[in-house]
Formats: structure tokens, C-alpha cells, sequence
């Protein structure tokens, strides 16, 4: 039976254009019958100026994790600092912030080509975090910018001034909402520049939390926007933002939040820090239907995670990746059912597990 791969994702992990439309990465209009989920890259980024960013491969079905495929398929590195990664159609793009070189590979992790953004004074920019809209990639450039790649002939076709040190970026309503952190400056910043897609051009912002990081949407029209705060008197905070009204509401705060939106569900760590150590933490479930907090706790059968660092949801079958990390040594990575029930556990190659990004095949 004839198979072809597909972008299921969320946001950073989101999916009208106008570059491209007729390339073979274009959503096809096709319903598929069955939808399966054949193969999880798991991308860590490694220890900052170390150059040791790595890429995993795990087969769900033969629970085999084949490690470093990437300098296996290319016979190098991957870089300096994966931030965040994209499958889209039939290609895959990496944002490497520290190296500031998007990579571009083929689904198995062979690159097809390496773009090395730079400014009108040819000085490099620095990729963070990627989003995909009918044909075309998104990425922020943490020198204030957001660049649209062509999936054709992957160059960087045109670029917009957003706020400083955009993180995340989600496609809702026709319009692209990128997180400005703010995250070199003394103050950071507290806005979602807003891009409207047809025109290129920022057409407003959003105030929210400061430090915004990632944006994430639900098929409601919300927006949940995930703020680091001030590693101060504000700390991490999730906020429920309804664009069309402007209504902002914090559904969960603490020391260090992370989350994973799948469905009508987020997945929340939570935990509360003192001096940078972990005292206590939780991990929960944030019902968008009911618009509150479940009580019962998401891991259902005693599984012990210390150190989360990164959360992903399989956008097939639900499961929800957990990976940790220490900052000193190679990363786990924990996959739980939907039920919360531990599936397996992987000892990832490198430091920083940055998330997990699923092949899903078609029938």
C-alpha cells in the first residue's frame, strides 16, 4: 500500500501561503483513513558552546532507539545548541541556535541543505524555534526577526522585525503570533508580535506574562502561552489567551512549568524551586473543555521523574514524551499512555532533551 509522511504537529512542534503552493510539502486535501505514527526523532541539544547537539531515532512499534543518526547519515556534527525541530512533507528542519544554521534533511536525517541566516550587514542570526503554514516554514531569528523559508528551494524568501529575542511561534486565524522574550535585555519583554501571513507585516501585539516562551493553540481559537517570568519575584506562568476577545487567564503558575497540549488536554509539570533545587512537583492535567485543572495526578502508576526539562504528545496516539536532564549528563527520555501507565524508558544520547517530533504515515 502506498504510504506517504505527514506533518501532525503542534505549533512548535503548528501548522495561507503564498510562496511554494505547488511543491510536494503542501498539506494534500486527501482524508486518510488510517493514521499511524512510524518512527519519533528526540533532538538534545547538548551543553551551549560545547558543539554536541545530537539526534535519536525511536521505533514505537520495535521500542528500538538507534542514537546519533545524524552524524551516522552526514559524518558530522549536528552543531552547536538544537533548539527545536520541524517535520514537514517530506523534509525535516533544525533550528541550531548557537552554530545559527538551520539544517534541512530528508526523513531520515541526511541533509539536503544547511541555511546560515544573516542580517543586511552579514552578521549571523540565530535560529529558535520553527512553525509550518500551508507550504512554507516559519522560524524566529533571536536578533529580533521572523523568516519565512521556501520548502522548495529551502532559502529564507523574506523576513519581518518582531520584538527582541522571539522564542515560540503559532500559526492561528491566518496570523502568526511569536513569543518576544526579551530574554537578553534587563527587563524582559511582554508581548506576542502578531504577523499577519498574507502581507508579511507585524499588525499588533499581545501583552501577556513576561519572558513569553512557547505558544501553543487549541481548535477553539485559544492560544496558551507558556511565560518563564523573571527567575525572581515572578516565576513560570501558563496562560489561556482568547485572541478574539483579548481575554488572558493564568491556568497554571510556579517555580518551572512545563506542558504539552493534545487534544482537548495539556499535560503540566509543575514544580516549585528553592535556590534553583527542586522541593516539590506534580504533574497534571489541564482540561480545556471543563477549563480547570484535573485533581488526580497524570502518572498513574507510581513512576518516579526528576529533572523534567522538555514535554511532546504524539498527535496520533496521545502518548506523552517526558525527557529530563541534569545539565551535566545525558538526558531520559519517559513515555507514558495517555492513562499515564510508564511505556518505556530511553537513555538519550545527548544532554538537553529538547522534545520528541513524530513521522506519521498515512494509509
Amino acid at each position: 500500500m502506498k504510504k506517504k509522511y505527514l506533518l501532525l504537529a503542534l505549533c512548535s512542534l503548528m501548522t495561507v501561503s503564498f510562496v511554494s503552493c505547488d511543491n510536494e510539502d503542501d498539506p494534500k486535501p486527501d482524508v486518510p483513513t488510517e493514521i499511524s505514527t512510524t518512527g519519533v526523532y528526540l533532538l538534545n541539544s547538548g551543553k551551549m558552546y560545547s558543539n554536541n547537539s545530537t539526534l535519536d531515532y525511536y521505533n514505537p512499534e520495535t521500542k528500538k532507539l538507534t542514537t546519533k543518526v545524524f552524524a551516522a547519515a552526514n559524518g558530522r556534527g549536528l552543531g552547536d545548541t538544537a533548539n527545536d525541530m520541524l517535520i514537514y512533507g517530506s523534509k525535516m528542519y533544525i533550528a541550531v541556535s548557537e552554530s545559527a544554521i538551520i539544517e534541512v534533511t530528508d526523513l531520515s536525517g541526511k541533509s539536503l541543505k544547511t541555511i546560515s541566516p544573516k542580517d543586511e550587514s552579514n552578521v549571523p542570526q540565530q535560529p529558535r524555534m520553527l512553525t509550518a503554514v500551508d507550504g512554507n516554514v516559519y522560524v524566529t531569528l533571536f536578533d529580533g526577526h521572523l523568516a519565512c523559508i521556501d520548502t522548495t528551494s529551502m532559502e529564507i524568501v523574506k523576513k519581518v522585525k518582531v520584538g527582541p529575542n522571539p522564542e515560540g511561534v503559532c500559526e492561528l486565524n491566518g496570523k502568526l503570533y511569536v513569543a518576544n522574550s526579551g530574554g537578553y535585555n534587563l527587563v524582559q519583554d511582554s508581548t506576542l508580535s502578531v504577523v499577519d501571513i498574507n502581507t508579511f507585516e507585524e499588525v499588533g501585539k499581545v501583552i501577556v506574562t513576561i519572558n513569553p516562551k512557547t505558544v501553543q493553540k487549541d481548535d477553539k481559537g485559544n492560544l496558551y502561552v507558556l511565560s518563564l517570568g523573571n527567575w525572581g519575584n515572578i516565576g513560570n506562568e501558563l496562560q489561556r489567551l482568547n485572541v478574539t476577545t483579548g481575554d488572558r487567564e493564568v491556568i497554571a503558575a510556579n517555580s518551572q512549568i512545563v506542558s504539552t497540549l493534545y487534544n482537548d488536554k495539556i499535560y503540566i509539570y509543575s514544580a516549585k524551586q528553592e535556590n534553583w533545587v527542586v522541593t516539590d512537583y506534580d504533574f497534571k492535567v489541564y482540561d480545556i473543555e471543563k477549563g480547570e485543572i484535573e485533581e488526580k495526578s497524570f502518572i498513574t502508576d507510581g513512576t518516579k521523574v526528576e529533572k523534567t526539562y522538555c514535554m511532546s504528545s504524539d498527535p496520533v496516539t496521545g502518548n506523552v514524551y517526558i525527557g529530563t536532564s541534569d545539565y551535566t549528563n545525558t538526558g531520559d527520555m519517559f513515555i507514558f499512555s495517555p492513562e499515564g501507565k510508564l511505556i518505556d524508558q530511553l537513555a538519550l544520547s545527548g544532554l538537553n532533551p529538547m522534545g520528541a517530533y513524530f513521522l506519521t504515515t498515512e494509509k
